[in-house]
């Protein structure tokens, strides 16, 4: 279970990445920036873009939150499950006292 874990934070982790550098390549955004960016589209904040985005940053930025929102799901269901498995398999060692 704990590796389904690992395999949601690196999905995100690369998800986190893939924003950056596609932010610094192709809109010329420092690293900070591209990495704010990232962030702000991931968490879905919208608190606004560092420079204004044209046709592509825009399509580059609902991509990155479409498959932000598939591996942050993913990263939400393994901890939820790791946690409820872990209370019930808990729940069965007490009643079974």
């Amino acid at each position: 279970m704990l590796s389904k874990i690992f395999k949601g934070l690196f999905l995100f982790a690369i998800v986190l990445i893939i924003g950056t550098i596609g932010f610094t390549i192709a809109f010329n955004y420092t690293v900070l920036d591209a990495f704010f960016m990232t962030i702000i589209t991931v968490t879905t904040v919208g608190f606004g873009e560092v420079q204004p985005l044209d046709e592509s940053g825009k399509l580059f930025t609902i991509f990155l939150l479409l498959i932000s929102i598939v591996a942050y799901g993913y990263l939400v269901t393994t901890i939820s499950e790791f946690f409820s498995n872990e209370i019930l398999a808990q729940a069965y060692r007490a009643k079974k006292k």
